[in-house]
């Protein structure tokens, strides 16, 4: 788990806990001393499945908004001529962009 992750799951925890007004707990984990917690593994690992899927979501965006992948030019046409929209399919499927299931 990635320091920024654990940061913000420390976060979401602690704010969860003080909603639940046990602001001893909250502070407990904004020290950095509950990562053993349920709530903060729970947030850690919500939000490391968040940014999986965003990764691939920028993936496919870059992918499409380069120009050589619409350059109809390229020996055999355009990779979008090719792709027909499967990286978008994979990444709202929650796969990588570039899966193949072949």
């Amino acid at each position: 788990m990635t320091d920024p992750v654990i940061e913000q799951a420390r976060e979401l925890a602690a704010a969860f806990l003080d909603g639940m007004r046990r602001q001893d707990l909250a502070l407990m984990i904004r020290a950095g001393e509950g990562d053993d917690f349920p709530e903060v593994i729970t947030a850690a690992a919500l939000l490391e499945g968040l940014g999986a899927r965003n990764l691939h979501q920028e993936q496919a965006l870059k992918a499409y908004a380069d120009r050589e992948f619409w350059d109809d030019d390229l020996p055999g046409g355009s990779l979008a001529s090719h792709d027909k929209g499967a990286m978008a399919r994979n990444v709202l499927a929650g796969r990588e962009p570039f899966y193949n299931c072949e």
